[in-house]
């Protein structure tokens, strides 16, 4: 359902403003993905994680109340640095900047209330949410004023937080010491949080500042395009996969659910990559307008570093499922701020098809690290290491 509103959100955009708009929807999404996944991405997991791991409903509902605590007091500093240093972005006041900034932290509420939900397994109500989540964006880009549609897209981000208002309450567990477990999800959460919308943000910058707004608009498609696939396989291991393998992690059976997930997944989503890869030019035109148009070689290097991309992201909820946190915050710089290294040092010498291949290589490398963490605790990797050098 998220998948669809945003690409019915692209295609609004795209006939109202052509490549710029969606670009610049992207700078601001960038913003607050930021804001929000400084908490989603490690106290959100780790709300799931335990929830799962959870049978008594007033234990799971303590571990909700910690996780907003601990979700809106982490983003917030987050928020407040956007704030100041999102008024450098290019093209953007620094109004709409605030807006984005105050958006990523709302949105923090209805993501931890959907990570809940995941930990209870309780599908329908995330179906929900993210139809209703869906629908208040699209009426925003449809209907507002093309002078502010983006300021008002923005506020139609902030809406769903109403979602926290229909949650069950229920009488307070006994505190026990393993209620802090959630705190150690917040490195691994500010890392994936900050590094990964920084860096599209800054990707999408170097690709405008090298060939031009419109081929940064393109690669933002190509990319689009590439989430129904990504999307949909981070979907299904998030809900189906992860409560799994925190399960099974307890019980001493990960590999096997992990090998599991890599069967289910990867294979179908090779085979989905090919078929978009085949009708790439009529979906490109179909979704955006004539002028979205790449090479065949630069389509299809995207395509194959989003699908190692998939890989990667098994071994990840893997990692989460073990509460290796040290492994997720340290593999975070080998996946999208490595990407944006690659791009910097390129320079002018940019193109879409150099920007595919270092798409490959980038996710490549960050799939291999994370199925390397899985084996060991990367802890007991690194002082092996070390006592190895040392001798």
């Amino acid at each position: 359902m998220g998948l669809a509103g945003r690409s019915a959100l692209d295609k609004l955009l795209a006939v109202r403003g052509g490549g710029e708009l969606v670009a610049l929807w992207a700078q601001l999404s960038s913003i607050i993905d930021m804001v929000a996944g400084v908490a989603l991405n490690g106290v959100g997991a780790g709300l799931s994680v335990l929830v799962a791991q959870t049978l008594l409903r007033e234990r799971q509902q303590l571990f909700l109340r910690r996780a907003l605590f601990l979700g809106l007091a982490v983003s917030a500093p987050v928020a407040l640095a956007a704030l100041t240093g999102g008024m450098l972005v290019e093209r953007l006041s620094p109004l709409t900047i605030a807006l984005a900034a105050a958006a990523g932290w709302i949105a923090v509420i209805p993501g931890l209330v959907n990570a809940f939900w995941l930990g209870q397994q309780r599908r329908e109500l995330m179906l929900g949410l993210a139809l209703a989540s869906a629908s208040a964006g699209l009426v925003a880009a449809a209907f507002a004023p093309r002078a502010v549609v983006l300021e008002l897209m923005i506020a139609a981000q902030m809406t769903p937080a109403i979602v926290l208002f229909f949650v069950a309450r229920e009488a307070h567990a006994p505190q026990r010491t393993d209620d802090r477990a959630l705190e150690r999800y917040i490195v691994p959460g500010v890392a994936i949080g900050v590094l990964s919308p920084l860096s599209l943000l800054l990707a999408r910058s170097l690709v405008a500042d090298a060939l031009s707004w419109h081929e940064s608009g393109v690669l933002q498609a190509l990319w689009r395009i590439s989430d129904w696939i990504c999307g949909f396989a981070g979907g299904l291991l998030g809900v189906l996969y992860l409560p799994r393998m925190a399960a099974a992690y307890a019980e001493g059976r990960l590999a096997p659910v992990v090998r599991e997930s890599m069967k289910t997944v990867l294979a179908p989503s090779a085979l989905l990559f090919l078929v978009l890869f085949t009708f790439h030019r009529p979906l490109l035109e179909a979704l955006y307008d004539p002028s979205f148009q790449a090479s065949p070689l630069a389509v299809a290097l995207i395509f194959a570093g989003s699908w190692l991309r998939i890989a990667a992201w098994i071994a990840l909820f893997g990692l989460y499922a073990a509460v290796r946190t040290r492994a997720i915050a340290i593999g975070e710089f080998l996946s999208l701020p490595l990407f944006v290294g690659l791009v910097f040092a390129l320079g002018e010498r940019l193109t879409l098809e150099a920007a595919g291949l270092l798409w490959v290589v980038t996710f490549g490398v960050y799939a291999g690290f994370n199925f390397w963490a899985l084996r060991t605790p990367i802890t007991k990797r690194l002082a092996t290491m070390i006592v190895t050098a040392r001798k």
